[in-house]
C-alpha cells in the first residue's frame, strides 16, 4: 500500500527508517509538514516526494496517511485524512478530547475507512509474551498490580518541549498510551479511576537546541497518582511523573493468585520478563530477543539520533508494525489490533485520570473495548523483511 506522512518532527525518522528497512507491505512515498524545511529534510534523506499537506491529501496513489503531528493537532489532521477518502493511522493519543475521538470513529465508519493509532509497542515481544504467560494461567488470576513512569522532564532533551507542558500534554497523555494500551491488552477494559495530582515546578528550562536556556511556563499537572479499577476486578495503582530525577520502580508489575509478573517497558518492543509462581521464591527471567518483534534491530529509541542505527543494535524498535497490521486487516476485512476503539478507550482512561484529579472524585468510564487478539510470531513474521 502506498502511504504518506503528515508531520515531520522528532518521531518521524523511526517510521521512515523502519518502513524502508524492516516492513514489506507498505511504502512511504511522500511526506508533508507545515514547516517545509522539515519535510524537505526527510524527502531528501529517504528519496520520497515533498508535498504540501493539501497535495498529499489529494494524491490518488496514497491510500493511507500516518499522522505524526503534535497531539493537539491529531484530531483535525486525522479528520482531514478521513474526509479525503484515506485510511488514518496517527501517533498517540488518537485525540486529546474523548468526544473528538468518537467523532473520528463515527466518520471512519460512515466512509468505510479504518482508523488506527499508536502505540503499537504492545504488539512487541515483551507484552505479547507476558500476555501468553497470563493467559496460560501460570501466575493465576491477576488481582492487583502497580505501574510507574517517572522522568525529570522532556525539556532536558527535546528542543521544542512546550506542548508537553500545555493542555493536551503532560505525563499521562504523553506516556499513558503505552502503559494503558498494554494493560488493556493484558487485563481488559477499565471500569473506574480515582486520582490526585501535583505540579512541582511552575517553569522548565530547555536543555538543548537553539532555544537552550529559555524558560517555559507549566500549565498542567506534572505528577498524577491513581487507582485504576478494571472490569475484571483487578485493582492497579498508577504513578506518572515529569518530576522524578531517578527511580528504581518496575514499569508494570502484576500480582496474581499464584504468583507475579514483571512486564517489560511498554514503550519498547522487547525486554526481559520476570515471573515468580507459587513453586518458586525467586524471580525467573524470560528473554524475548529470540522472537520476531523482540530481536535487537536498532540503537534508536525514538526519533533521529544516530545515522548508524544498524550498527551495534541495543533495542528492539519496530514502530510502524501497527501500520503493517492495519493494512493486513484492511485487506482481510477484520478489526485491526491498534484500533480506534482501543485508542478511544485508552484516551478515556487518561482523560478520566485528569478529571478525577481535578474534581477529587472517582470517575466511571463510558467506553469499553475488546482485548486485542494475540500477535504471534507465526503471524507477524510475514510483515518483516
Amino acid at each position: 500500500m502506498k502511504v504518506g506522512v503528515i508531520g515531520c518532527g522528532n518521531i518521524a525518522d523511526i517510521y521512515f527508517h523502519n518502513a524502508k528497512n524492516f516492513f514489506n507491505n507498505f511504502e512511504i512515498i511522500a511526506c508533508a509538514d507545515l514547516n517545509p524545511d522539515a519535510s524537505k529534510k526527510y524527502s531528501e534523506k529517504y528519496s520520497i516526494k515533498n508535498l504540501s499537506v493539501e497535495e498529499l491529501l489529494s494524491n490518488e496513489d496514497i491510500q493511507l496517511v500516518i499522522n505524526l503531528t503534535i497531539p493537539n493537532a491529531h484530531f483535525e489532521v486525522s479528520k482531514s485524512i478521513l474526509n479525503s477518502g484515506k485510511h488514518s493511522y496517527s501517533e498517540k493519543p488518537i485525540s486529546i478530547e474523548f468526544d473528538e475521538g468518537k467523532e473520528l470513529l463515527n466518520l471512519a465508519k460512515s466512509k468505510n475507512l479504518y482508523v488506527g493509532s499508536a502505540p503499537d509497542t504492545f504488539l512487541g515481544a515483551g507484552i505479547q509474551k507476558s500476555k501468553q504467560i497470563i493467559e496460560d494461567g501460570t501466575i493465576g488470576e491477576i488481582v492487583l498490580g502497580s505501574i510507574s513512569m517517572g522522568v525529570a522532564g522532556h525539556e532536558i532533551w527535546h528542543p521544542n518541549p512546550d506542548f508537553y507542558y500545555k493542555y493536551g500534554g503532560g505525563p499521562i497523555l504523553d506516556m499513558g498510551p503505552y502503559y494503558f494500551s498494554a494493560l488493556v491488552n493484558l487485563l481488559g477494559p477499565v471500569k473506574s479511576v480515582y486520582s490526585q495530582s501535583r505540579t512541582v515546578y511552575s517553569q522548565r528550562e530547555i536543555g538543548s537546541g537553539e532555544r537552550k536556556g529559555e524558560k517555559i511556563v507549566v500549565d498542567i499537572p506534572t505528577t498524577l497518582i491513581s487507582q485504576i479499577e478494571f472490569s475484571n476486578g483487578a485493582l492497579i495503582d498508577s504513578f506518572f511523573s515529569f518530576d522524578v530525577y531517578k527511580h528504581n520502580k518496575s514499569h508494570i508489575e502484576l500480582f496474581g493468585t499464584k504468583g507475579a509478573i514483571n512486564v517489560p517497558d511498554p514503550n519498547m518492543f522487547g525486554g526481559e520478563i520476570k515471573i515468580c509462581d507459587e513453586k518458586k521464591s525467586d524471580w525467573k527471567t524470560i528473554k524475548t530477543d529470540d522472537m520476531n518483534l523482540g530481536r535487537l534491530n536498532t540503537n534508536r529509541t525514538g526519533g533521529e539520533k544516530n545515522d548508524k542505527a544498524n550498527e551495534d543494535p541495543t533495542s528492539a524498535n519496530f514502530r510502524g508494525i501497527g501500520v503493517c497490521e492495519m493494512i493486513d486487516s484492511i485487506k482481510e476485512n477484520k478489526v485491526n489490533r491498534c484500533s480506534g476503539e482501543l485508542s478511544l478507550h485508552v484516551l478515556e482512561i487518561m482523560q478520566s485520570i485528569l478529571k478525577s484529579a481535578k474534581i477529587d472524585e472517582k470517575v466511571n468510564l463510558e467506553s469499553v473495548t475488546n482485548i486485542p487478539q494475540s500477535f504471534l510470531d507465526t503471524e507477524n513474521g510475514k510483515f518483516l523483511k
